[in-house]
């Protein structure tokens, strides 16, 4: 069901579950600094090198026919990505996600969103439209469901004192991943993140009944990760 292990750039990226059927991966973000939270830290490199690591990893996975890819990214790479990408497989479109958190920036216009960029391995990528996210409609109409399918724009906040939180940099919630899984797997299916961090993708497969291989280079991620998915892994098997 799960299995975590450190990335190296010189071998293929190993799933012993088959092909892979959707890869959610948050990469590095490019910054050039170092990213840190309660202890625990990586060292970002430059947009170029995150945007070559990417294009790497995504070259060494083995992808199902039916496989999405999705990137999730702000815009110091993002938009590279997307062009590289774009010539390897079929850009199939993007959701925003935007965030309440971080101070805004006030030498520029504020940048308080990320992008989930997807792909299409093939010509006959898996989607289930009832995974798509629900919202209240503003304007209820009598003889109309008081709730619609969310459009491409996301508004979660992951707050610093959410019991989600692990202590891991840059960790993405829950809610923005499942619904990925959800439309792009049937259950059993395998998910993939080469990039695995807090391993929040990890724990939002194994919840669905996902099969998960992920990967990271920083011990500290593999730690946190290895232990978050094993205590979720040993507590659905228990009778």
């Amino acid at each position: 069901m799960i299995s975590v292990s450190e990335r190296d750039s010189t071998v293929e990226f190993t799933s012993p579950f088959g092909p892979v059927d959707l890869v959610w991966t948050d990469p590095p973000f490019g910054t050039g600094k170092k990213q840190a939270q309660r202890g625990n830290s990586y060292q970002d490199g430059t947009p170029d090198e995150a945007v070559e690591m990417v294009v790497s990893a995504l070259d060494r996975i083995d992808l199902a026919p039916q496989a999405v890819i999705c990137v999730c990214a702000d815009y110091r790479i993002i938009h590279d990505v997307v062009v590289r990408l774009s010539s390897k497989f079929t850009f199939m479109g993007e959701v925003i996600w935007t965030f309440g958190l971080g101070r805004p920036r006030m030498s520029w216009w504020p940048n308080r969103h990320n992008t989930i960029a997807t792909f299409a391995a093939g010509d006959s990528p898996w989607f289930d439209p009832a995974a798509i996210p629900t919202e209240i409609r503003k304007a209820p109409k009598a003889g109309y469901p008081d709730t619609k399918p969310a459009g491409s724009v996301w508004d979660k906040t992951l707050s610093n004192t959410d019991p989600e939180r692990v202590g891991y940099p840059n960790q993405k919630p829950l809610s923005i991943i499942e619904p990925f899984i959800l439309a792009h797997t049937s259950p059993g299916g395998v998910v993939a993140d080469p990039f695995m961090g807090s391993g929040s993708v990890g724990e939002a497969a194994v919840s669905n009944n996902r099969r998960f291989v992920g990967q990271d280079t920083n011990p500290e991620a593999i730690e946190i990760s290895t232990r978050r998915l094993s205590a979720l892994f040993s507590e659905r098997t228990q009778p």
